[in-house]
């Protein structure tokens, strides 16, 4: 192996805590007619491309425009800057790869600037050698970053490591092999649903 693939929200992040407080001030926000969510409607309901998770809570978008409650919600998050952390076991596997002699690579549906910003923060950055996000704050899809990536690289040679059903769907398209982590923004038996390739923490993972 030469590449570890890290996903950075609910993989290398936690922050799942943070997104679902954002989440309820902004259903409160916009009137929506159901209540708060709670963690584990949050883990069942949460799917990529974002907007259609938007969709499941209840939004409208006749009502209201992507755009405008990605970026509340966006401003939210944003806020509360002090409270990210990284999980557990993470900075150490970060280590013990380069030590492997691997590259550690962050690809995340997070804008890039925004992608790095975090990291820096985090004091983090030093353990990536790149780091690869979208364009903008609506957290869309990350396969064309990744199939950018992996063209000129022999997929043996990478492993993926997530949180979701879209990590999955990134590195079947990339044609990498995958686990997911389920401490993440998606419940434990969703991600059984496509893939027996799932653990309880990421230092359960063999590199």
């Amino acid at each position: 192996m030469k590449y570890l693939i890290f996903d950075f929200n609910g993989t290398v992040i936690d922050d799942v805590d943070i997104c679902i407080d954002c989440e309820n001030k902004t259903i409160e926000k916009y009137k929506l007619p159901r209540g708060p969510l709670t963690k584990e409607e949050y883990l069942h309901l949460f799917t990529f491309p974002v907007k259609d998770y938007y969709t499941r809570v209840g939004f409208d978008w006749n009502k209201y425009s992507y755009e405008e409650v990605g970026e509340y919600w966006f401003k939210q998050y944003c806020s509360k800057k002090d409270e990210y952390k990284v999980f557990d076991g993470v900075v150490d596997m970060l280590i013990k790869s380069r030590e492997l002699g691997y590259k550690n690579i962050l690809l995340s549906a997070s804008d890039l600037n925004e992608l790095k910003s975090q990291i820096k923060h985090l004091k983090i950055e030093q353990y990536f050698d790149e780091v690869l996000g979208i364009d903008n704050i609506y957290a869309g899809s990350k396969v064309n970053v990744a199939l950018n990536w992996i063209k000129d690289k022999n997929p043996d040679d990478c492993l993926m490591i997530g949180d979701s059903l879209h990590d999955k769907d990134v590195a079947d398209a990339m044609g990498v092999k995958c686990v997911l982590v389920s401490k993440g923004h998606q419940a434990k038996d969703v991600l059984l649903l496509e893939t027996d390739n799932v653990v309880d923490d990421i230092r359960e993972v063999q590199i």
